[in-house]
């Protein structure tokens, strides 16, 4: 009789133990679900900033390749225009409850 006695509390450690070890394994499943979740929002701010930085790039080109002159001054400030409503637009985006 004692030997079952026994056995039903080293059952019962056991049952506690991995009760134990499954909060744990939650708690830690927790954390790294909300790694992930931070991990992907720096990633697509990380894509959307370089979208931006190719935008400016494709302009600085642009404006590079304009000749110098009366001409190429006019271009220039509508180009320059452009970025700043560029800017603008990006700055309503970023701002935007999504």
């Amino acid at each position: 009789m004692q030997q079952i006695g026994t056995l039903a509390k080293g059952i019962e450690f056991k049952v506690r133990q991995l009760t134990d070890k499954l909060k744990t394994l939650n708690e830690a499943y927790k954390v790294l679900e909300e790694r992930i979740y931070q991990l992907e929002k720096n990633n697509e701010q990380y894509k959307q900033t370089n979208q931006e930085l190719e935008l400016k790039l494709q302009a600085l080109k642009i404006a590079k390749a304009i000749p110098k002159g009366k001409e190429s001054a006019d271009a220039r400030k509508k180009i320059n225009e452009l970025l700043r409503e560029l800017d603008s637009c990006i700055d309503l985006l970023n701002n935007h409850p999504i």
